[in-house]
């Protein structure tokens, strides 16, 4: 029988069959997959940023690998763009946005609009990530009806790690998650929907760094939602995340589980319930970025050479330019007690810090440090960073309360921070001393990746710690003599060459003092007073060099004077230069080496400190040269190898220049008739060279040019006569170091800035780039030493470059673009940038503003006045008022406190001005005009 073939099933019956099946798979609550079609876009940014294409595959991937999203939904991509297919939508239930807004945003275009409109009316979900929820700034395309809010234009955004807190319990998309801690681009400014239910899903603290088109320097935390569902009236569903402007944020599983949640929610389907255990959050910073610099100190370097060589975008030609102005600058510091803040300390530049805590950690920066006489320590962005503007602060720490000098104020001003910092790049610290209010003088160990104070930090530095471990402690130990407790941190930090040694000195006090802190094990390891007691009341090493540190770690401090400190006695070394061998094991300071000019019995009576600035050593040459400033406006050039003092006392007074220890000129010097030291700043005198008639207070700057000729470069103040505090030209002055082929090395003046004349300059430093051309740089505190930093009517400096050969001004800050600053202090250099501590950092630069001018902004709250003085009624006589107020300083004088003898001697306009205007201001407060007057009277009866 033939075979029969089976009976064909009827085309028609398909239909009614498959309408069975599907009923009978959903009677087992098994349903059809839904679709999800993912939309990317054209890569617009650097690597790893906006790589759509690459974003959409890894969607597609995040959503198979989830077994909840695999079996419920299935994928269709167009990672390139929209879709030319026009049916591509049909059958989506939700539609992932991954790609670029604003003018490249698809819903410009008229056509594609309708087709989202149509799915939408169909109760098409949208997931819209990162700028996909942008529109241009003038039309918001009606993204804010379908996503519960829409960002208009580039308003704002900030790039940095953020805790991302679930903000709600309980909702679907929520399932799951818990605080994630990302890295991202996030949006913080919205305009939303008035109507439909929006749902904040994940909150996070941001901080704002472009916004309405200009960087944001100030770091203000903003709570905003970075993710949110959006539910029209009629049950469309949307979600929007602003993160995910990096491709790595779509390979954590904690942002899968987000985009997967919503996938199954803007899709109307159950979102499981259970929570999953995730990795722990990738928030650990990569390793720290080496930085070329591996120590930023004072003056370029430990030895204090004052030299910054490779800065070639400072070259002459470069600041003729008119463009050369301010290039950025941080927000003003902090203000304390309505005190502005005021940077005695100079800034210091470091080339790469990546930092390890808060918003930015993992990202590596050009960074300047910055430590305010109130207190606080600054880390600041010294250069445009993604969207971080340079002068935003990367982080700031406040160590204390600060000290008020008294009886009176230093300056008028808190004396938090004065000295300034030293950084140990390499080991990522930062050390600084501070006087805290109820502590006194501690330094402190600060992480230069995050200002976190270190374990075992500060270390106090009072007169029983020192004490304990002098190694210059005389016969008798005595208290201090003084009220009040005056001592003053001024001198930059240093460290030994392997960091394990921090060095402070202290000047302005009954005895200098130079003291190491095991860096180690933190503790003063030994400490070395400039005056073995029971002598008081000289040798301050208050100059704002600090010590200054060879390659050999040989230490090498300036003493100072005060009125009357001179003694005859063993172990008192105020006037002088000393070696110093550094703490090793057991053993503690080692004195190796001293020198004291000819004259210092004479200038040891008048304040007329050799310690005003410090010491710098030479790089190079065949002998080893270090040269020392003064207030007299002499320039010794000394060999530290062979320094020509005793070790036990210094040698006999002397009015014979001739026999100065240090290396003279070969000729007659015009003030003595006969060799000595070389006088620069003039007229010389032995008699009246302190406060506003002294001739330096700096540390001279050293330079050696390509043929080998070394140059010294000194900052100070001609003065018009003996006696008179009227500066004339010059300021600047160059000095030759020559050389002989038989005899010992001398200087010689060179040449002179012969019409530049400066208030109160501050220490110059050079620059130079692979020409060799020097660039003299010095931040004038265009004031008298005796000017008050407080208040509104306080003086403004001006910065100065000087070409180092024709000694001409190549350019100056405007009166005005500058505000208030310390004293004494100087710029630092980097990536072709100079950089200022005022009450602020100022940075200047090719292509920056010219701002002269401008007007202070007086601080917030006043100032506080000095209530240890009482007031004194209107007909009290001179007499009384000089006994209630001066006398307990003036009649027992200390240090640079000039006796009762010498305010005789002094101008009747001197003293008024110092009680009206000057450094004695605060202490005359209350004081009428007519008070004053007869004080000055009084004094010179």
């Amino acid at each position: 029988m033939a075979h029969m073939p089976e009976p064909r099933t009827p085309r028609r019956c398909i239909p009614l069959w498959l309408a069975m099946l599907c009923a009978l798979l959903a009677s087992c609550g098994v349903s059809a997959p839904r679709t999800v079609v993912i939309i990317g876009g054209p890569h617009s940014e650097g690597p790893g940023k906006h790589e759509y294409q690459l974003g959409v595959a890894r969607i597609a991937r995040m959503i198979d690998a989830s077994p909840e999203a695999r079996t419920a939904l299935k994928v269709k991509t167009y990672p390139d763009g929209w879709p030319v297919d026009p049916h591509a939508l049909d059958d989506a239930a939700t539609v992932i946005w991954y790609f670029d807004g604003m003018d490249h945003h698809p819903m410009t275009n008229p056509g594609k609009r309708a087709t989202m409109e149509a799915a939408r009316q169909r109760g098409v979900g949208i997931i819209a990530l990162h700028q996909a929820s942008t529109s241009p700034a003038s039309d918001s395309l009606g993204l804010e009806h379908w996503l519960g809010g829409v960002r208009l234009g580039m308003a704002d955004r900030t790039t940095e790690w953020a805790a991302l807190e679930p903000a709600i319990e309980g909702h679907p998309v929520a399932h799951g998650l818990r605080e994630m801690a990302l890295r991202d681009e996030f949006y913080p400014t919205f305009r939303f929907a008035d109507t439909g239910q929006r749902t904040p899903i994940l909150v996070a603290e941001l901080h704002p760094q472009f916004r309405n088109g200009d960087a944001v320097l100030d770091d203000h935390g903003e709570r905003v939602d970075v993710a949110w569902t959006y539910e029209t009236n009629d049950g469309a569903r949307s979600f929007v995340f602003t993160g995910a402007h990096f491709i790595e944020t779509l390979d954590r599983p904690d942002v899968a589980r987000l985009i997967t949640n919503a996938a199954l929610w803007t899709s109307h389907l159950p979102v499981p319930d259970q929570a999953v255990d995730l990795p722990t959050p990738l928030d650990a910073a990569p390793p720290a970025t080496l930085a070329r610099v591996e120590r930023a100190t004072f003056h370029a370097d430990s030895r204090r050479s004052g030299w910054y060589a490779e800065q070639d975008a400072l070259a002459p030609d470069d600041l003729r330019q008119a463009a050369f102005g301010i290039a950025w600058e941080s927000p003003p510091l902090d203000a304390v007690d309505g005190h502005d803040a005021r940077l005695y300390a100079s800034p210091l530049f470091i080339d790469a810090l990546t930092l390890k805590s808060g918003p930015l950690r993992g990202e590596t920066f050009a960074v300047v440090i910055a430590a305010s006489s109130n207190g606080y320590v600054y880390a600041i962005n010294a250069r445009r960073h993604g969207d971080l503007a340079p002068g935003r602060i990367l982080w700031r720490t406040r160590l204390d309360a600060p000290c008020y000098l008294k009886p009176a104020p230093l300056d008028g001003v808190p004396t938090g921070i004065l000295s300034t910092p030293v950084a140990d790049v390499r080991r990522g610290r930062l050390y600084v001393t501070h006087c805290a209010a109820q502590q006194g003088w501690q330094a402190y160990a600060l992480e230069l990746a995050t200002g976190q104070l270190i374990d075992g930090w500060p270390v106090r530095l009072d007169e029983p710690t020192l004490n304990r471990v002098n190694a210059n402690a005389g016969p008798t130990l005595l208290p201090p003599t003084r009220k009040f407790d005056f001592r003053v941190q001024r001198g930059a930090l240093n460290l030994s060459p392997e960091g394990d040694a921090l060095y402070v000195v202290f000047g302005e006090t009954e005895t200098g003092w130079i003291a190491a802190i095991d860096t180690k094990r933190p503790h003063v390891s030994s400490a070395f007073a400039a005056v073995a007691m029971p002598h008081r009341g000289s040798g301050g090493i208050w100059g704002a060099g600090g010590p200054a540190v060879d390659e050999a770690g040989h230490v090498f401090v300036v003493t100072g004077s005060g009125f009357d400190g001179y003694r005859d006695l063993d172990h008192d070394w105020t006037q002088s230069v000393l070696k110093l061998a550094p703490p090793s094991g057991v053993q503690g300071f080692v004195l190796q080496g001293t020198y004291t000019p000819f004259n210092y019995c004479l200038t040891a009576k008048m304040d007329i400190d050799l310690g005003s600035g410090g010491a710098a050593l030479l790089k190079g040459g065949a002998t080893p040269l270090m040269v020392v400033g003064g207030k007299q406006g002499n320039m010794y050039l000394l060999d530290p190898g062979h320094l020509p003092g005793r070790l036990d006392r210094r040698p006999a007074c002397t009015t014979n220049s001739a026999s100065d220890g240090s290396l003279l000129p070969p000729g007659p010097q015009p003030q003595f008739g006969k060799r000595g030291p070389l006088n620069v700043f003039g007229p010389y005198s032995e008699e009246d060279a302190s406060m506003d008639v002294a001739r330096a207070r700096s540390v001279p700057a050293t330079f050696r040019d390509k043929a080998g000729v070394e140059y010294v470069y000194a900052t100070g103040n001609n003065k018009a006569a003996r006696g008179s505090a009227a500066s004339v030209p010059p300021s600047l002055v160059r000095l030759r170091v020559e050389r002989p082929s038989h005899g010992t090395p001398f200087l010689r003046v060179d040449a002179r800035a012969s019409t530049l004349v400066m208030g109160n300059p501050g220490s110059p430093v050079v620059t130079s780039g692979v020409d060799g051309h020097p660039v003299v740089w010095v931040l004038d505190e265009n004031a008298p030493r005796s000017a008050s930093l407080n208040g509104s009517d306080a003086p403004r400096p001006i910065l100065y470059a000087v070409d180092g050969l024709s000694m001409e001004v190549l350019w100056k800050s405007l009166p005005g673009e500058l505000f208030t600053s310390g004293k004494y202090n100087e710029p630092t250099f980097g990536q072709g940038q100079v950089m200022v501590g005022t009450d602020r950092i100022q940075a200047f630069g090719a292509g920056g503003k010219r701002m002269g001018g401008r007007a202070v902004v007086a601080p917030v709250q006043p100032a506080p006045a000095v209530t240890n003085i009482p007031a004194v009624p209107a007909d009290t006589n001179a007499k009384d008022i000089f006994q209630q107020r001066c006398a307990m300083c003036h009649e027992h004088p200390q240090g640079n406190i000039p006796p009762r003898a010498v305010l005789k001697t002094r101008s009747h306009e001197r003293i008024v001005d110092a009680l009206s205007k000057g450094v004695m201001r605060q202490q005359a407060a209350g004081l009428s005009a007519r008070q004053i007057e007869e004080i000055a009277v009084f004094l010179k009866e």
